[in-house]
């Protein structure tokens, strides 16, 4: 990394100095990730233990460095996937009494836990920890069942026309609202 990725730029116009990023920093961060601390988490305890007497980046100075520097933002990324991973092991202790402070809770209380972790990761990651499971049917070698057709709307019916319209408005909903959850309302 050169240096210029390594500097991002505090509270634009106030006149404070730009923020040096050293691999110290970027890899405390990860590693706290990983386990299993959120971000807003993570600058508190900077402040309050790992590098008292350091600036350390706030979390909006992360997320800005996040968004700004691709070789960062692959290792934050990798690391709330493992620690996502971990939450899913995690489950299993809680709800068997050995995960920390619940080794006295009751049950009701683990799966309580366990449940809010649970929605978290399924909305973190759908593919792979939601409950909606999708499958795609493809012809041989990956290739459309049914080949495309173009289809000339000037030599189509007014009725068609409208059938048409119709299914490409549907359709663009549908593209819009890919991770929208059908909500069932307790009876």
């Amino acid at each position: 990394m050169s240096d210029e990725t390594n500097i991002i730029k505090l509270g634009r116009g106030r006149g404070r100095p730009p923020f040096q990023w050293t691999p110290e920093m970027e890899d405390y961060i990860v590693a706290k990730i990983v386990a299993g601390h959120s971000l807003r988490a993570i600058v508190q305890m900077a402040k309050d233990e790992d590098f008292k007497g350091k600036l350390f980046p706030s979390f909006e100075t992360i997320m800005a460095y996040v968004a700004s520097n691709e070789d960062f933002r692959h290792k934050y990324s990798r690391a709330k996937d493992i620690q996502q991973d971990l939450m899913a092991e995690n489950i299993i202790d809680i709800m068997d009494g050995r995960y920390p402070g619940f080794e006295t809770a009751e049950l009701g209380q683990r799966k309580e836990s366990a449940e809010i972790r649970k929605w978290v990761m399924g909305k973190l990651r759908r593919k792979k920890w939601g409950d909606v499971k999708v499958t795609e049917v493809t012809g041989a070698d990956g290739a459309a069942l049914i080949p495309p057709q173009t289809i000339d709307p000037r030599t189509l019916s007014p009725e068609a026309k409208a059938a048409l319209y119709q299914a490409l408005q549907m359709a663009i909903a549908q593209s819009e609202a890919t991770d929208a959850t059908p909500v069932e309302e307790d009876k």
